[in-house]
């Protein structure tokens, strides 16, 4: 009976609850060109999730300037984010192994280990970039393109690797793939290094097929890109992604093992229209309640009212060891009678 409660409980979808996923993007320009965090919060949203997003990038910054900025820091503790992508210097993991391994690792870790810290619930992505679109001239074994995406792969699977097998969202292979099937797309911006507003409409169907595990298909895209286009670098993106979720750790669960549910349980006293909430939850990290009426609520204990009568389910979201669990119980309001000794019915709790 224990393990069939603990199957009842498990695995709440977080995108049911009233409270969004906040998600952070650490990088530099790369990340901050066309405020790729408001297209992908647009792109999320229009899917149909709740998505907060916000970002952090400093033109030029290294994993190890980031570590090394005070704001960073602050931009950590700043939320309970749910999710976070990291993303390096364009260059900096096409660099030699021995070179990634002493100047760009260790300040990963330590970012990672910041993250956990202040977010221990935190999903933590590596956002593998692309190669310039002639490579880097200066370097000659990042000297094309091919090479130097080649490179950049490499440099994200070891970094990955070495940090506990984080997951990729591979937007550089996306954007390889992109060049080969659409070359009449412009993916690069004047300087022939910088992502034009399609390259970062590729980044954010990466992230979201990534994020969901599932198309990015029909989602919202800037005004500015062409239907076609944004269908195909949609299409792409889920293409890639599904195909090779072993390869970039995609399939990773990164929150902690449960033990045992909480014992969640709450009671509902009914005055007239208004009903108090009592949760007696042991264990709850995060409550959200659902009063069954399009009204929600974060307090552990809230008080609500209806607007007219009516027999109404309310849910209560528990957040526990970084899961979510759920029970409901319905109650029965009226303006005219008053209920309040009347017993309340508890449904069994269930997968939403």
């Amino acid at each position: 009976m224990l393990f069939r409660l603990f199957l009842l409980f498990l695995f709440v979808n977080f995108n049911s609850l009233a409270q969004p996923n906040n998600i952070l993007f650490l990088g530099n320009s790369f990340t901050h060109m066309n405020n790729l965090y408001k297209i992908y919060g647009n792109l999320a949203n229009s899917k149909g999730k709740s998505v907060y997003t916000d970002t952090l990038a400093v033109s030029g910054s290294t994993l190890m300037q980031h570590t090394l900025r005070n704001n960073t820091y602050k931009k950590i503790q700043s939320k309970n984010w749910d999710y976070v992508f990291i993303q390096g210097f364009s260059r900096e993991l096409s660099y030699d192994s021995l070179r990634i391994a002493k100047e760009t690792i260790p300040y990963a870790q330590q970012l990672i280990d910041s993250i956990k810290q202040y977010n221990p619930c935190a999903n933590i992505y590596f956002y593998m970039t692309w190669g310039y679109a002639e490579g880097f001239v200066d370097s000659i074994p990042d000297d094309n393109y091919t090479l130097m995406q080649e490179r950049i792969q490499r440099g994200y699977m070891q970094l990955s690797k070495a940090t506990g097998c984080y997951p990729i969202a591979p937007v550089g292979m996306v954007w390889q793939e992109i060049r080969k099937r659409y070359p009449e797309v412009i993916l690069y911006s004047e300087d022939k290094q910088h992502p034009s507003l399609y390259g970062s409409y590729i980044a954010a169907c990466t992230f979201y097929s990534c994020m969901y595990k599932e198309t990015p298909l029909n989602g919202l895209s800037p005004k500015k890109i062409e239907p076609i286009h944004a269908l195909n670098i949609q299409q792409t993106a889920a293409d890639y992604v599904f195909q090779n979720f072993d390869l970039y750790n995609l399939d990773t669960i990164q929150v902690p093992k449960h033990q045992k549910p909480p014992k969640i349980d709450f009671t509902i006293t009914e005055n007239w229209l208004n009903i108090t909430l009592d949760n007696k939850t042991i264990g709850g990290v995060k409550y959200y309640w659902d009063f069954g009426d399009g009204n929600r609520s974060s307090k552990k204990n809230p008080k609500h009212y209806y607007a007219k009568n009516g027999k109404y389910t309310v849910t209560l979201n528990v957040l526990f060891d970084c899961h979510w669990y759920q029970l409901k119980k319905t109650v029965k309001v009226s303006k005219s009678q008053k209920n309040s000794k009347s017993p309340v019915k508890t449904k069994k709790p269930t997968k939403p």
